[in-house]
């Protein structure tokens, strides 16, 4: 009867766990070497990893090394590994957080340490002939033990990187707000939330706004947010940037200012093929340090209004000399140009978008009609008529240079009024048309 029982499922159970301890006190022997392997698997498949620091190296080594001996310890007790026993991967994901590496390349590494581990299992399992009844229940332990750590990696890997964001959000929010006050802020050092920026150096500042989304206001801004930190981004270096009061502020290098719009284009196209955001974008010229960027943010604010569908991303260096010159006019000087547009503001809104365009490309051509009329895709005779009609309606003869002075003085006025009017702001957490006004309100 004893000999019998021998072959109870009990007692084959109980082998097989003995079976699964052996492996495990192999691996925990081989957890050195095993850590090293896993190390090395990971460093040949990411190539991120063969251009990483030696101090990053040197963790990634510790860190395998302390998952080799968690998983194989696990197997030589025969007992299922618990979240509570894992905190040494959760430390190794918040650690990868502050190391720089992005979800993707960490998860990557931990597919690759895994599938270490398990081909050190198989081999353990063939040199040891476990039966087939032990080797599919180490499979199965094994399995569940990947699938535990896999997901605490990741767990904790978002967790840490939503908490480093909150709070260095909080942080470059707090700092925006500072700068652009003008309260005093420490030069003599980098500040803790903005460490690639040289409190002294030349600074320029990038303000956006969405000016069309079908996505709540929050999630436009919070996806312009994240397309404009990328563009800007150096390397490692990253900008300053926060969201405030329904736009995106950004400060960062002046260095390479053609670069830097090059960048802000790209920023734009990244926000409107990824989330279907349109974003316009004003930046400043160079400012000096900390203590210029409230200048530079009036620039960028400035300039952002003078964007347009044709025209979304504008920097102040790009803007006419009429423009600059209208932009640094006092109220005195202002209202005399006004008072001289009574003619351009009587016309109705048709008539005074035509005369506008026309005027602006009668220019754009050097007062000369033909290449103003290839350009408006009309025969230069209705440009003659346009401008002729122009002169009787308004009194400042556009064919002429100090006419047309006038009359662009006028316009370049009157579009600085309608800039200057903000928009009805959109209801909380509502979606904005063009321009930012609602979608029923961009429709009427």
């Amino acid at each position: 009867m004893a000999r019998s029982s021998d072959h109870s499922p009990a007692h084959a159970e109980a082998a097989e766990l003995r079976a699964i301890q052996r492996v495990g006190a192999a691996l925990m022997v081989r957890r050195t070497e095993l850590g090293e392997a896993i190390a090395a698997r990971i460093v040949e498949e990411i190539p991120s990893y063969r251009r990483a620091s030696p101090a990053l190296l040197r963790d990634v080594l510790a860190g395998s090394t302390a998952t080799a001996e968690l998983m194989a310890r696990s197997l030589a007790e025969g007992v299922a590994m618990r979240r509570d026993d894992v905190e040494a991967v959760r430390d190794v994901a918040r650690r990868r957080v502050h190391q720089g590496v992005s979800l993707e390349v960490f998860q990557h590494a931990y597919r690759a340490a895994l599938f270490a581990y398990w081909d050190a299992c198989a081999d353990e399992a063939t040199r040891m002939r476990l039966t087939r009844g032990a080797s599919l229940r180490l499979a199965g332990f094994t399995l569940d033990a990947m699938d535990l750590v896999a997901t605490q990696a990741a767990e904790a890997y978002v967790r840490e990187e939503t908490r480093v964001r909150t709070q260095s959000g909080r942080a470059a929010r707090d700092l925006v707000e500072r700068l652009i006050a003008g309260p005093p802020v420490d030069e003599d050092r980098r500040h803790p939330a903005a460490p690639g920026l040289d409190p002294t150096g030349p600074l320029i500042v990038v303000v956006g706004r969405v000016d069309r989304t079908a996505a709540p206001v929050a999630d436009a801004l919070q996806a312009a947010r994240d397309a404009l930190e990328e563009a800007m981004s150096v390397g490692r270096a990253r900008p300053l940037i926060a969201i405030r009061q329904g736009e995106v502020v950004l400060v960062t290098a002046a260095a390479a200012p053609a670069r830097r719009r090059a960048s802000v284009h790209v920023a734009r196209r990244l926000a409107l093929d990824d989330h279907d955001v349109d974003v316009h974008y004003g930046l400043s010229t160079p400012a000096a340090g900390f203590g210029g960027v409230p200048r530079a943010y009036r620039e960028a604010a400035l300039s952002l209004s003078y964007s347009s569908a044709a025209r979304p991303v504008v920097s102040l260096d790009a803007l006419s000399s009429l423009e600059c010159a209208l932009i640094g006019a006092d109220a005195t000087t202002r209202a005399v140009i006004a008072s001289k547009g009574d003619g351009v503001r009587a016309l109705p809104a048709d008539d005074r978008a035509q005369t506008a365009e026309t005027l602006r490309a009668f220019a754009a051509a050097d007062l000369n009609v033909s290449r103003a009329a290839a350009a408006l895709f009309v025969h230069p005779n209705t440009v003659r008529y346009r401008l002729a009609r122009t002169a009787e309606a308004t009194g400042h003869d556009p064919r002429t240079f100090a006419g047309l002075v006038e009359l662009l003085c006028v316009l370049e006025m009157l579009d600085g009024a309608q800039r200057a009017t903000p928009p009805p702001a959109p209801p909380r957490g509502g979606r904005t048309g063009a321009g930012g006004r609602p979608p029923s309100a961009a429709r009427r």
